[in-house]
Formats: structure tokens, sequence, C-alpha cells
């Protein structure tokens, strides 16, 4: 047929998701979920996460399959078409199109222009299919969490002690991919691909929706997102609050356990102490702990300021030793002011169809080997949202078992009602 095209892929992005994204932490978060109905293929999405720690929607395509290609292209899109902020860490699973997209000097994704970490969750799942043992997982686990790379080192050893194999399977992994101590600051302490999965099951009813109806959707999904978050932002400013309530709350957690932190002052000009954490009980493993902090260069051993991008109880305790102001370590992406500003950029009503500009382009045809083998009732292909409902209407109410949502055909406790 002339003038057709078959439909391959469709990368999708919003302005105000491009405009509030430079905002937020240089952290990306990407995955990819099967698609359910007619045809097959695989949903990518994009996250980043705001200074209140937050999922925030940033892209999204539909491709064939994950694989190598379809990777690299989803990664190219997001380069050229949404950011090209340097120094983002992207999260995802070890599969082998990310893992080639992202080692690709072309693409933008290498280091220094990006740098790549593992999910946890998918690393720890990974391990447990080879290693089949919950003891050696739950180590793994706690490796990758540590902050210290000497706590890092004693979980590690242990693992050995336990099962060499098992330890070197894990450091034929780069630990800076994985491991929070050898991080570097770059991930923020998000450890897992979750914001990308917590949106994919914001959009698990919706898979097996048509193209432009999948679009619509994301579209209302993440205008209330910052419709919500645009007044909560709003409201923060106008009660001159300075920091995020995530931040908010952990620095005055901080504050209190800085308190009771001993304090010895070794080099006045450098700002070098020791720091005593007296916080616990006489059993607690952190009771009696001495940390090395120097207010020079803002850095404290317990690596935690670094980790975070705020400061760490020790450092506060320091500060308030020498009437320091501890404000300049605190990341500005933790700011109410960059909160706002993440969600202010607006979206817009859509016009009604027979107002858009006339399309001239190719038709785009489905493509028949996509095509899932299955016969029966398709799937619904209407959206429903708020607009739909109207006052005044009530739910269908079964005559059979006088449950609403459903009625006497459909009904799956009919054979049980006399």
């Amino acid at each position: 047929m002339e003038n057709t095209e078959i439909f391959q892929r469709v990368f999708w992005t919003f302005q105000p998701s491009i405009e509030g994204f430079k905002h937020c932490r240089p952290v990306l978060s990407i995955d990819g979920t099967h698609l359910y109905g007619k045809y097959k293929g695989t949903l990518m999405i994009a996250m980043g996460c705001d200074g209140n720690n937050q999922l925030f929607p940033l892209a999204f395509a539909l491709t064939e399959g994950e694989n190598v290609d379809s990777w690299g292209w989803f990664l190219a899109c997001i380069r050229t078409r949404v950011t090209n902020r340097r120094k983002l860490c992207v999260i995802s699973d070890r599969h082998p199109g990310i893992m080639a997209a992202m080692s690709n000097v072309h693409l933008g994704w290498s280091e220094p222009y990006a740098y790549h970490r593992v999910c946890m969750r998918h690393l720890a799942s990974n391990f447990m299919t080879r290693f089949k043992d919950k003891i050696l997982k739950n180590l793994m686990c706690r490796a990758a969490l540590a902050t210290k790379i000497e706590n890092f080192k004693k979980h590690m050893n242990t693992i050995g002690r336990i099962n060499a194999a098992a330890q070197q399977w894990l450091e034929a992994i780069p630990f800076e991919k994985w491991a929070l101590s050898h991080d570097g600051g770059r991930r923020y302490d998000i450890m897992t691909t979750n914001m990308s999965e917590v949106f994919n099951s914001v959009l698990k009813g919706a898979r097996s929706l048509p193209v432009t109806v999948l679009v619509q959707l994301t579209f209302f999904r993440l205008n209330s997102y910052f419709v919500v978050r645009r007044e909560q932002g709003a409201n923060r400013l106008a009660s001159s609050e300075e920091y995020t309530p995530y931040v908010d709350a952990k620095m005055k957690a901080n504050v209190v356990k800085a308190g009771s932190h001993e304090i010895v002052l070794y080099d006045h000009i450098q700002g070098q102490f020791h720091v005593k954490s007296n916080r616990g009980t006489k059993s607690s493993s952190t009771r009696g702990r001495t940390y090395r902090v120097n207010l020079q260069e803002y850095a404290c051993t317990c690596g935690k300021t670094l980790i975070y991008g705020f400061p760490c109880s020790h450092i506060l305790a320091a500060c308030h030793f020498r009437s320091v102001d501890f404000r300049p370590l605190v990341q500005h992406y933790y700011s109410t002011q960059s909160y706002y500003n993440t969600w202010a950029p607006l979206f817009h009503p859509i016009f009604n169809v027979y107002e858009w500009p006339p399309y001239d382009g190719p038709i785009i045809m489905p493509s028949e080997s996509m095509k899932r083998a299955s016969s029966g009732r398709p799937k619904s292909s209407r959206l429903h949202n708020e607009m739909d409902v109207r006052e005044g209407k009530t739910s269908i109410t079964c005559g059979l078992c006088k449950q609403s949502g459903h009625n006497r055909r459909s009904c799956q406790n009919s054979n049980r009602v006399d």
C-alpha cells in the first residue's frame, strides 16, 4: 500500500518534564516492562527523583522488546531529546542491552559523561539464583548498603569464608557499580530501580491500550503529579521552609544525634576533629565509635555526607563547635525553591481533534509480526478518567449477589447464589 509505514518504535516525553528535571538530582532510573493486549512489545520508562525523594516521570518508549539496539535507541533519544546533563547516574538492572549502551562512547553515556550503577534488588536476585543461600544474599545486601569501606570489606570477607565462589562472583563486578561505599556520591543512596517499577505498576492497567491512548494516559497522570506537587512546593515556599520535608526530617534527626556527640579538636586551621558517638544502648554497634571530620574539605569518615548530599551528625557537631554554617553542605536539589521549580512547569489542555493541524504524513500500520497469536474479545481501548464521572451516576449492581461493579451476566458468584 502506498504512503504507509510499519510501526516499529515510539518515544515520547513532555516539555514540563524536560524543564523540571533540570532541578532534580542527577539520577535516572530506567526499566522495561512487557505490554499486554493484542500486540507484543516493551514499555520503557526513565524516572528521575526530586528533592523530596519522590519519583519524577521523565521519558517513555514503546519498542519491539529489550535488546541491545532498542535500549541504545531509547538512551540515545533521552540524550538528544530530553537532557544533555553531564555526570548523570543511571540505575538499572544488568540487561546486556543497557550494559552495551552505557559503555558506548558515541551515545554519550560512558564515563565521565555519565555513570552506570546496578539495582541492588536485581543483583541480589541474580546472586540468589546462582548461590541459593539467603544468608549469603543478606550479607551481599549489607555489603552493598555499607557506607564505610571497612564495613564493606568485613561483609565481603564473611561471604568469602562461607563461600569463596560467591565472593569471587561479586568481586567480578566493579564495586562502584553496586556498593554504596565505593559509589563516590553518584547515586544519592538510591539503590534500586523502584522509581521506574512504581510507575510501571501505575500504568499496569494501561499496558493493553493502543499507543495513542497510552500516551494520552501518561499525559494526564503526569499533569496530576505536577498539579499536586506544585501546590505542595508553593505552600512550603510560603511558609518559608528552607528544605524539602524529606531532608528536613533527616537534618532534624542528625541535629539531635549531634547534640550527644563528644568533640575533640585536633587542628584549628584545617578544622580537623575526632567526633565520638555516644548515642544508642550499651550494646549498640555505633555507640562509642570515633569518626574523623575535616571541616575544610567537608569530609567525614562515616561517608554519609558524600553519599547523601547533606551533612551527617558528626559534621553538624563539628560545625556547631566552630560556629560554622552547615547550610552550604546541603545540596541545592534539596531546597524548597528547587522542589518548587521541579514541579512549576505547566501542562496545557489538549485541543479537540478537529482543532488539530491537518496530518499529511504516511499512514502508520501495525506490524503483523508483533501480533499475539491469541483469540477472544479484544481488550478495551477506551480510556476513562475523572472527567468521565458524572454527578448522581451510580455503579451497576448485580441482581443475583447484590454486589456493585458487575451485572447478572458477568456475575462470578451466580453458581453460589440460591
